[in-house]
């Protein structure tokens, strides 16, 4: 009797956590995400949103707050991204492998916190990564990404950022 009463909650626990057969990259999802991450010289935290335009094609926008330090005193960065979101391949209904193009804009402080002069600017470029989503259940996925890009305008920060992170996102309709 015990073995089958382990049977049975293995069964639904298992099956609890499986991911379900049914609408992951379907047109007209949506989905929010939020993602903390590291780039070679900080950490930053951002927001993002999803909107499936075919079941193999999506767009992804986003706003970012990096910050960290440096030799002249503390940074801050707050960016734009826009990419097109081509899906690579799948792992059954559990990981979903995108490619992401696009471009980001961003507005940058450096010097903060200390007697050196203050230095802004504006820089824009292209980007490009990978990402992967982890399905556990029809609306919850944990989200893998990383991206290199190649900003202009004369940076105070890094000419050729790199972004890893991590994130939950949230999918609907």
């Amino acid at each position: 009797m015990k073995k089958a009463l382990l049977s049975l909650l293995l069964f639904i626990g298992l099956g609890t956590l499986s991911p379900a057969l049914a609408q992951r990259h379907v047109k007209h999802i949506s989905a929010w995400g939020v993602h903390y991450g590291r780039t070679e010289m900080g950490k930053f935290y951002e927001g993002s949103y999803i909107n499936y335009l075919t079941d193999k094609l999506s767009v992804r926008v986003s706003g970012l707050r990096e910050f960290g330090d440096l030799e002249v005193g503390e940074y801050s960065a707050f960016s734009g991204r826009g990419f097109l979101a081509p899906q690579l391949f799948r792992i059954g209904e559990f990981a979903y492998f995108h490619l992401l193009l696009g471009g980001a804009a961003s507005y940058e402080r450096t010097g903060e916190g200390s007697n050196s002069d203050r230095r802004e600017r504006f820089t824009y470029g292209p980007q490009a990564g990978a990402e992967v989503d982890f399905f556990f259940g029809n609306r919850i996925s944990l989200v893998a990404t990383g991206i290199k890009g190649k900003m202009f305008n004369k940076t105070h920060l890094d000419e050729w950022p790199g972004f890893i992170s991590l994130g939950l996102r949230y999918h609907f309709r």
